[in-house]
């Protein structure tokens, strides 16, 4: 919107100033064309809101009398993407005033100060101000401004949203024939439609058209039509917005469906929030792949004793039986050369022989004492003369190995 120099009266509404008896101005927040803005305290609900106060060549408390009915539709306009409408009032000196909701953080038209705009940020705020726009439509309303300066960027992520239309329905409150008799032309001019241009009437295409120049903006960094609103009305009604290819096919497509100069042939806001959905989608970082745990439910309960535990367990290593060692000691020691300090007797080598025995067998039920404990089982704890207890699988064939090989061993 175009900015003009203040007035006396437009000072008047400063910081302090009581409106209607209820809200209380803090600090002007915006400017445009045809009316400021100001932060303001609802003192009645304790709630902060804007106020937009009308310029009193635009709107006044009588103009606001006569689209009482079309406030109220828009009052009860309501969408994640769309600055509510709160009410409508007018000042003590008769300015026309619009109650807010207040949106914390900067708009498109600052963030461009910086330069172009990622495409993954250009494709959320599309798509949630196309979804805005396609709610609209589906009321019969058309915005006809929609500019960067009219797309808000809330500062906190509470929201839900990337982006927020405001301004709606301005165009509609203000007097058309007052407006068309001073020589203005609603909208902002870089950003109008061709049918706005040319002063056509206008349908829900016209807003897609607006949205399609703010993207290509957002994209490129560059308005596509700048200079004076004769100049920039004329460039649309002789060509078509130029959409560089270094952008992709994607957004090529997307963009020359929404700027086509035949509104007939343009794409609708909804699909046009579908397909900007996909593009970010697929431009959005990819997440790596995720562990999936198993639900509590699906982990095993049965009894440590009942399965396999092989998978879990280094194998059992096997002692040879006494006869093995029998036999396979002549050949070791033929292999071996006598020393002299070495014990050879018979005796000797079974008593070491129990030992290790009865190591191996400490060291298996120490696991089965540990894995059953574990389990929350409650078995006897084994003896190491006695029995073993019964274990299933390759573990429980070794133990009966083991078992075998002590009571040969003890034997006369």
């Amino acid at each position: 919107m175009s900015t003009t120099d203040e007035t006396p009266q437009q000072l008047t509404s400063a910081a302090g100033t009581l409106i209607a008896d209820r809200y209380r101005i803090l600090e002007r927040i915006g400017r445009g064309g045809l009316a400021d803005v100001y932060s303001a305290t609802d003192e009645a609900l304790g709630r902060e809101v804007a106020l937009k106060i009308f310029r009193p060549e635009y709107a006044s408390a009588a103009d606001l009398r006569r689209q009482q009915d079309e406030v109220r539709i828009l009052a009860t306009r309501s969408h994640p993407s769309l600055v509510t409408l709160f009410d409508a009032i007018s000042d003590t000196e008769g300015h026309a005033v619009l109650v807010l909701e207040y949106v914390k953080g900067s708009d498109v038209r600052e963030r461009l100060r910086s330069g172009a705009i990622a495409a993954p940020a250009v494709a959320a705020i599309g798509a949630d101000i196309a979804r805005a726009l396609a709610y609209l439509h589906g009321a019969g309303v058309v915005h006809r401004d929609v500019s960067p300066a009219n797309i808000l960027l809330p500062e906190s992520a509470a929201s839900g949203v990337a982006a927020k239309l405001t301004d709606l329905g301005i165009a509609r409150l203000v007097d058309d024939a007052k407006v068309t008799a001073t020589g203005t032309v609603i909208g902002t001019a870089s950003y109008l439609s061709p049918e706005q241009a040319a002063g056509r009437p206008l349908t829900a295409a016209t807003d897609v058209y607006s949205l399609g120049l703010v993207l290509l903006e957002c994209l490129t960094g560059r308005r596509e039509f700048p200079g004076t609103a004769v100049e920039s009305a004329t460039a649309r009604l002789s060509r078509d917005p130029r959409v560089p290819e270094s952008l992709g096919a994607a957004w090529g497509d997307l963009l020359r469906a929404m700027t086509a100069r035949d509104p007939a042939v343009r794409l609708p806001a909804a699909d046009a929030a579908v397909r900007l959905s996909a593009l970010l989608a697929q431009e959005a970082p990819t997440p790596g792949p995720t562990a999936v745990l198993p639900a509590p439910d699906e982990v095993p309960t049965a009894p440590m004793a009942a399965r396999d535990v092989t998978t879990t367990l280094p194998p059992t290593v096997l002692l040879p039986t006494e006869g093995e060692r029998t036999e396979a000691a002549p050949a070791r020691d033929a292999a071996r050369p006598a020393s002299p300090g070495r014990p050879t007797s018979r005796r000797r080598r079974r008593t070491i022989a129990i030992i290790l025995v009865l190591d191996a067998v400490a060291a298996v039920v120490a696991v089965i004492l540990t894995i059953g404990a574990l389990a929350g089982s409650a078995q006897p704890t084994p003896d190491p003369v006695g029995s073993y207890p019964a274990v299933g699988g390759t573990l429980g064939t070794h133990l009966k190995q083991l078992e075998h090989q002590v009571s040969t061993s003890y034997a006369p």
